[in-house]
């Protein structure tokens, strides 16, 4: 019995089965959440993708094609959305797999041209991670547990219906996609994101720091104790104070604070924010979240 379970680890399909599960459950969350959060598309948002697409494009070796981009930002992000959906749902059936991978890797190689194009070194960018993560499936396919091998079955045994087999698959699949797109956007929240709520499970009002532990022109990292995450405290003009969540909006590293004139920085993949939490360069799609803060009985305290 163990012979045939060897004989079948070596073959390409199974060795690659954890990449491709991987992979499509990465593209489907991505192509859901984007569906899911009425910020992505609302282009007043500084959380949408025509403020990413606005930050980045000076920065951006494709910069000067990004205009046409920015322009029509929200038939874009549901370009991008719903490709995301059909690369992710083609890998995880393993249907028209070395298409879902092409398709994965032209979204990858897009993304890390444009927002994680700042990354320092190269090589810690996620993006270039996933391009040449999908170069397996698309040279090698699928393989087992997948429609094509079925489909590649069944041609060899009734080749005068594959054809009508392959359009009957892709139109289910087409529809599996419209159904987790409807979803999707039927769930989209009414109300801030996912991150400001945990920071706002901090209200009402809870101390932080003691207001002399706050230098005149510095900061102080804080605990936000009721969110259990880190933060920032800033006096950068005597009794004028700020705060800010702490965590990177790129891939959640703690930003350091450099200086009153020079900002924040991420210490991962070096992205920038200025003073007031804004995003100036790197690879992060958006500023620091702000934290409501005022002064009471000595401490600095959220709102």
């Amino acid at each position: 019995m163990a012979e045939p379970w060897r004989e079948r680890a070596r073959q390409v399909g199974w060795v690659l089965l954890p990449l491709r599960a991987f992979l499509a459950i990465v593209f489907l969350d991505g192509g859901i959440s984007k569906i899911a959060d009425p910020r992505f598309l609302d282009d007043a948002s500084p959380l949408s993708m025509h403020a990413s697409v606005t930050a980045i494009r000076a920065n951006s070796p494709i910069g000067g094609a990004l205009g046409v981009v920015q322009s029509h930002s929200v038939a874009f992000g549901v370009a991008m959305a719903v490709a995301e959906l059909a690369v992710g749902i083609g890998l995880a059936l393993g249907l028209f797999t070395r298409i879902a991978a092409a398709g994965g890797m032209l979204l990858a190689l897009s993304l890390w041209l444009t927002v994680s194009w700042g990354a320092s070194p190269w090589f810690t960018s996620a993006d270039v991670v996933y391009l040449f993560a999908l170069t397996p499936l698309l040279i090698a396919g699928a393989g087992w547990l997948s429609l094509d091998a079925w489909l590649d079955r069944m041609r060899a045994a009734h080749p005068r219906d594959d054809r009508t087999r392959r359009a009957l698959l892709a139109g289910g699949t087409a529809l599996v996609g419209a159904m987790v797109l409807g979803l999707a956007a039927l769930s989209r929240p009414s109300h801030r994101s996912r991150r400001q709520r945990q920071i706002d499970t901090a209200l009402p009002s809870q101390p932080l720091t003691p207001v002399g532990d706050v230098p005149v022109g510095g900061a102080v990292q804080v605990t936000v104790r009721s969110a259990d995450e880190p933060a920032w405290v800033l006096q950068l003009q005597a009794g004028a104070f700020t705060a800010f969540d702490a965590r990177c909006p790129h891939q959640g590293c703690i930003v350091d604070f450099v200086s009153a004139a020079d900002g924040f920085a991420c210490p991962c993949h070096h992205s920038r924010f200025d003073p007031q939490g804004r995003r100036l360069d790197g690879p992060a799609p958006r500023g620091l979240t702000p934290i409501p803060v005022r002064v009471q009985d000595g401490d600095v305290r959220t709102r």
